[in-house]
This record gives structure tokens, sequence and C-alpha cells, in this order.
């Protein structure tokens, strides 16, 4: 399977545009940190490892601190019949709101 790449400033409108869901690939203490609002955290190692639980019907919408993580998640992800858009550039360009758990 393949995925696509859109920016990261245009994740909301996309989530929003297919029904579908943010997934933050950084580890839990980034997510804590700061992530995009509506996101889950799915840590790239969880993914590598097949550790996760994730809807098949929906389209997932990966990304990480700087782009790399989710490309490679995005792939995983899309091998295993998933459909995935990668988000490019990360959280480090992200400008809007973060929701915060600290």
């Amino acid at each position: 399977m393949r995925f696509h790449n859109i920016p990261v400033r245009d994740i909301m409108q996309e989530a929003v545009r297919y029904g579908g869901v943010i997934v933050d690939v950084r580890t839990e203490e980034e997510f804590l940190r700061g992530h995009i609002p509506m996101a889950v955290n799915v840590p790239l190692s969880d993914i590598q490892y097949g550790n996760y639980n994730l809807p098949k019907n929906k389209v997932l919408l990966t990304y990480c601190q700087y782009g790399g993580g989710s490309a490679l998640a995005a792939r995983l992800l899309s091998q295993a019949g998933y459909k995935v858009i990668n988000t490019v550039g990360g959280i480090v360009q992200y400008k809007g709101a973060l929701t915060k758990n600290r």
C-alpha cells in the first residue's frame, strides 16, 4: 500500500475532511509536553513492534518531531493495510495551538 504526504500545517483540515485519526508517533514524554489537538499517542517503537490498536476504517494522519519518524510510521502502517497520510515538517513546523498534559 501507499501513503501520501501533506504539510503539517494542513493536518487539522485533512483530519476533519477524512474523519481521520491524528497519530503522534513521538515518545509519551514528548506527547505529554505538547501535542496537536485530538492526537493519540502511538510511539514509533510501538508501531515497529506491532504494539498498537488503531481503527482500520479511518484515515490515519501521522506526525512526529521533525518528519522522519512519521514517514517511517506511515510506511509501516500502510504496509499493514491502513489508509495513511503523512505530515511533512513535524510538530516543530506546526503553528497551531498545542494541547499540554503537564
